[in-house]
């Protein structure tokens, strides 16, 4: 603890302390806005429900109860084709060769066209002139005919017939308005047509139009409507925005589905967005009912999701149709999501939430007094140069706030990776200068209940102090952009990385390696050369191969994109979630946590020193793991803390077991050591 017998050690602990209350401020705000979007909206293929039906001998409104009743409050509306147009008798579409046969060689047919007719039941031809307008945005005037045939009224159009009957022709408003009929909320999923232009925006506007009950928009496909050639239309943006319509970003691993223009749509909307997870059928059906609602609920509450779009299993469960088997999984996450707090209904929108400048300006300086204070802790030889080091990251670091918006972006992304970093570094630091101050005494006087009662209250205190700092990572990227994932933290895969290797740099400073204890460059230098002369022997290469390992495992399955999780890991996981407000961390509570006990048995004992060491890089893993759940801004802030509480209350349980477990090892190795004394 030298460095806070300095000047600079005091005054850098001040910084961070008073700068921490603006930091605990935003956190607080955030957290308000969090909770004032509890609303998710349950959306449904209007399609699938019709088309389930007849196969299901069953009606149409007793379908829309059944999804009603499971927590459904939206249907979702697709591009209309030809295809869908034929299969539900709304329209008529031929090829030349079969209006041919149907109109009895009238002269006017050609082959190399297609012939569309209204159905016997669109008497009033509201569908037939709807499909006339779209047909008009998506092809040439030129290849668009009318004509009556056989007193028929008529529409060619030159095309090729199988391209023809999957062409998107737009979204009908007869079809939003039949689809808010049944007393639901309508999501439109439109797809866009880069060479339409501004007629196709007005076609969707009219769908948008025909109904109250619109509430949100979902882009179908690789770019928004109106995007064409490489440009984006604000128009649609504009109008959307007067009627207060929301533009739903789909989430991806990192960030949301890329789509082209919808990043000028969410910032033309002013991020009042809202975030949808989707599945996949083809997700889907590999999984349970079970899990699969469990996916879908998980979203919801750990990453700010407040609109699910739920796909079909193509085969039904045992017993059940298959509208019951969708109905039923639904269900699962509707109660779930009531049970936890949610209300559902129309989707809530986040305020577009930025913390005032001048208090994230502040904890900016806490962050950069941080990353100082864990590098005079790692190289103590730069303590003189203390002043001009946290000089220098204030200057750069609000230089780059104050600038253009993009350095400003990027100044609080640096700040908080500072944070990620460094905090586990200064608390594990504290501790190893408290084991050093204790050891002596320790050894003499402390049994193993003493010893697990001195961890429990260390681990708390350094899981406290982390949750502490942990404010920083919040406050500083705590506005609307992170929350949605515009904008997100990176590094992530440093921050599971640096601090291990920094803190392998503390403890050869504090505690003898080899023999040796680096107390200056030239030691550092002795210490290395040692080190690369050192014996390779085959159970060396195992022990190397066996932590490469595990640091592949470690480093793989952090960050968005993580290794597979087994089996039995998911069935965990799933109890957990049951059992506690926010399932915590594997690597903490059932590695990292009980470390703390572990590491001051094997240093007040005596131990190896190779055991002391891990141990201190398993505690190490732990805090780093406990900061870095705070960068995952999507997740609500409440929910990070709690998730952070749950696993010092779950490592405290482990450490228990941890204590028995040493307990009776050392009964054992007494008496089999006591059995071969005697021999």
């Amino acid at each position: 603890m030298k460095l806070f017998q300095t000047t600079i050690g005091r005054i850098l602990a001040v910084v961070v302390l008073i700068c921490l209350l603006p930091a605990m401020y935003i956190s607080w705000q955030r957290n308000q806005v969090e909770t004032r979007a509890r609303t998710v909206e349950m959306v449904y293929d209007y399609d699938n429900v019709l088309s389930r039906a007849a196969v299901e001998r069953t009606t149409v409104d007793d379908l829309f109860a059944l999804y009603r009743k499971s927590g459904i409050t939206s249907l979702a509306l697709y591009d209309e084709t030809a295809t869908k147009l034929v299969s539900r008798g709304d329209a008529r579409v031929m090829s030349g060769s079969a209006m041919h046969n149907a109109a009895l060689d009238n002269p006017e047919i050609r082959d190399d066209c297609v012939y569309i007719q209204p159905s016997a039941t669109d008497t009033d031809h509201v569908i037939f002139n709807e499909l006339k307008n779209a047909v008009r945005d998506n092809f040439r005037p030129q290849d668009i005919r009318e004509l009556t045939v056989n007193g028929t009224d008529t529409i060619e159009v030159r095309a090729d017939y199988q391209a023809f009957i999957e062409t998107p022709l737009g979204i009908f408003p007869s079809r939003v308005k039949a689809a808010a009929s049944h007393g639901f909320y309508v999501v439109l999923r439109p797809k866009n047509n880069p060479e339409a232009g501004k007629a196709a925006i007005d076609d969707f506007l009219k769908a948008v139009d025909a109904s109250p009950k619109v509430s949100a928009v979902i882009f179908t496909g690789k770019d928004v409507i109106g995007f064409s050639h490489n440009r984006y239309n604000p128009y649609l943006s504009e109008e959307l925005n007067k009627r207060h319509i929301p533009v739903v970003l789909i989430e991806a691993q990192l960030g949301f589905e890329p789509q082209q223009g919808i990043l000028d749509m969410a910032r033309e909307d002013g991020y009042r967005n809202v975030r949808l997870y989707a599945m996949s059928k083809d997700e889907l059906i590999k999984l349970s009912p079970e899990e699969a609602s469990s996916r879908f609920y998980i979203s919801d509450i750990e990453r700010n999701i407040r609109m699910n779009l739920f796909p079909s299993y193509k085969d039904a469960q045992a017993g059940m149709t298959l509208s019951e088997t969708n109905a039923s999984y639904i269900n699962d996450v509707k109660d779930r999501l009531i049970h936890h707090g949610f209300h559902i209904g129309k989707a809530s929108i986040m305020d577009p939430y930025y913390p005032p400048p001048v208090l994230r300006a502040v904890v900016m300086l806490g962050a950069a007094a941080l990353g100082t204070m864990a590098l005079l802790l790692i190289i103590p030889s730069l303590t003189r140069f203390g002043f001009w080091i946290f000089g220098a990251g204030v200057i750069l670091t609000q230089g780059l706030y104050w600038g253009t918006h993009s350095h400003s972006v990027m100044a609080l992304q640096l700040l908080a990776l500072v944070t990620e970093i460094c905090t586990p570094v200064i608390v594990v630091s504290l501790f190893m200068d408290y084991c050093l101050a204790k050891k002596e005494e320790a050894y003499v006087h402390y049994g193993l209940v003493r010893i697990f009662a001195e961890a429990v209250v260390v681990l708390w205190l350094s899981g406290m102090a982390v949750l502490l700092c942990a404010n920083y990572v919040s406050a500083l990227l705590g506005d609307i952009t992170f929350l949605l994932e515009v904008q997100y933290f990176r590094g992530v895969k440093l921050t599971f990385v640096l601090p291990v290797l920094l803190i392998s740099l503390v403890y050869i400073q504090k505690f003898k390696v080899l023999g040796h204890q680096i107390r200056d460059d030239r030691d550092f230098v002795s210490f290395v050369k040692e080190f690369c002369n050192i014996p390779i022997k085959m159970g060396i290469l195992i022990l190397m191969g066996i932590l490469a390992l595990t640091g592949i495992i470690f480093v793989g399955r952090s960050g968005n994109n993580g290794a597979p999780v087994p089996g039995f890991e998911v069935a965990l996981r799933r109890y957990l979630e049951a059992v506690m407000y926010a399932r915590p961390r594997e690597k903490e509570f059932l590695f990292g946590h009980p470390a703390v006990f572990m590491a001051l048995v094997s240093y007040y004992r005596k131990w190896p020193e190779l055991l002391h060491f891990l141990f201190i890089l398993a505690f190490t893993i732990g805090q780093g793991s406990m900061i870095e759940t705070f960068a995952h801004m999507r997740s609500p802030f409440i929910l990070s803390l709690v998730r952070g509480l749950d696993g010092l209350a779950a490592g405290t349980g482990i450490m228990v077991l941890a204590l028995l477990a040493v307990a009776v090892l050392l009964r054992i190795t007494k008496f089999f050591g006591g059995r071969y004394g005697k021999e």
